[in-house]
């Protein structure tokens, strides 16, 4: 991304930031698809080790983007889409 006032190429996550968003993101995917039935946002925290804020913000991402499906009750609870499945190379799967 380039700033508008200049020529220089502007990363706007840190290397870090971005590669530890990455290993989250497959962490709860994975986690996720190989657990049987819905997934709690508790465990989802619990895997990766956020606040619930933070944690509740990192899902609704994950929702947004299609990775994950949300039943939208109290609790919340969370599903692999098939986007997910074909994501990680399992778009056979039940």
């Amino acid at each position: 991304m380039k700033h508008p006032k200049d020529n220089k190429t502007v990363d706007c996550f840190g290397s870090k930031h971005a590669v530890k968003q990455g290993e989250r993101m497959i962490i709860v995917l994975k986690n996720i698809i190989n657990k049987r039935g819905r997934t709690s946002m508790k465990e989802v925290q619990s895997w990766i080790g956020l606040s619930s804020t933070a944690t509740g913000a990192f899902v609704r991402q994950l929702i947004t983007e299609g990775y994950l499906e949300t039943n939208s009750k109290r609790p919340v609870s969370l599903k692999a889409t098939e986007k997910t499945k074909q994501l990680l190379g399992m778009a056979r799967w039940n």
